[in-house]
């Protein structure tokens, strides 16, 4: 699983120098460092924001085969790590368009995190992007259990546009908007209360008083006033809905071995349950990345 920031799990990233150099190398180090204005979780975040900064290390082998863990620090808190997450995949490539990546992920919090993300602890994702020239087109599927389970889909389209290199052509650097739907499941809470009215059962005669069951008040008719039962019962149901928009616009910079990345992102809440105490802001974040 990726940062907070960039909401959708894909391979780990590594920089232009290491792609060009795996052809005498059997994998690389990313050691990775980063740091935004508030934490979220597929689209949802605390009511208080959480500014955070964050180390990572993950190994990638020619074969697409990576590991990795990431270990975030939210200011303000009283836990000195408030989050580690392991993960460990497979990336691979179709043709000349297509990538994909299938991985695992555990997460592990501090007892006092006050993130969105602790009320589960596994995720299970699947996703793949697709150049089609016009645009860069992805699809990720994920499934949150340990303690909640929930299933998010992140789709998000954007397309790198390249500036002048800088220092004599040497360093690339571009812009890489990116608008982005994450839709998931939410659990609903529906109650139904159900009234009965318990009749009398009489003898229907004056020997009414007699009956060991009745009340000592016959009506002659055998119908006399009873008592109500109310029952209530609660059931659940998951539905499945569109949860977040967002708009990214990240410049990417390579320099050496390193990539640099400092990005934007507005983050729209849409559906929103009772409680729930997401809203719309503005994310500022920056990725800094060493590969050797």
């Amino acid at each position: 699983m990726p940062a907070f920031a960039t909401e959708s799990p894909t391979a780990p990233a590594t920089s232009s120098v290491a792609a060009q150099d795996t052809a005498s190398k059997k994998g690389w180090w990313t050691v990775g460092l980063e740091t935004a204005n508030n934490a979220s979780f597929f689209g949802r975040n605390t009511g208080t924001q959480y500014p955070y900064v964050a180390a990572s290390l993950t190994y990638t082998h020619t074969s697409g085969l990576f590991i990795s863990a990431m270990s975030y620090q939210l200011f303000n808190t009283e836990d000195f790590i408030d989050e580690t997450d392991v993960s460990a995949g497979y990336s691979f490539k179709v043709g000349e368009r297509f990538e994909g990546v299938v991985s695992y992920s555990r997460f592990f919090f501090g007892p006092n995190t006050p993130l969105v993300k602790s009320v589960t602890s596994n995720a299970a994702t699947v996703g793949g992007s697709l150049d089609w020239k016009y645009l860069l087109t992805g699809l990720s599927a994920s499934y949150i259990f340990g303690g909640s389970s929930d299933l998010f889909t992140v789709l998000d389209n954007s397309r790198y546009l390249p500036l002048q290199n800088l220092w004599k052509g040497k360093n690339p650097v571009g812009l890489d908007p990116k608008f982005t739907i994450i839709a998931g499941t939410q659990e609903f809470s529906q109650t139904h209360t159900t009234v009965t009215e318990n009749k009398k059962k009489g003898l229907g005669n004056v020997l009414d008083p007699l009956n060991p069951l009745g009340n000592g008040k016959g009506n002659g008719k055998g119908n006399g006033n009873g008592q109500t039962t109310t029952t209530t019962t609660t059931s659940t149901s998951k539905r499945f809905r569109v949860l977040n928009y967002a708009i990214t616009v990240p410049v990417v910079f390579s320099l050496y071995n390193v990539d640099i990345e400092p990005a934007y992102r507005f983050s729209l809440p849409v559906n929103k349950l009772e409680g729930d105490e997401s809203k719309a802001q503005s994310f500022v974040s920056l990725n800094l990345s060493y590969t050797f």
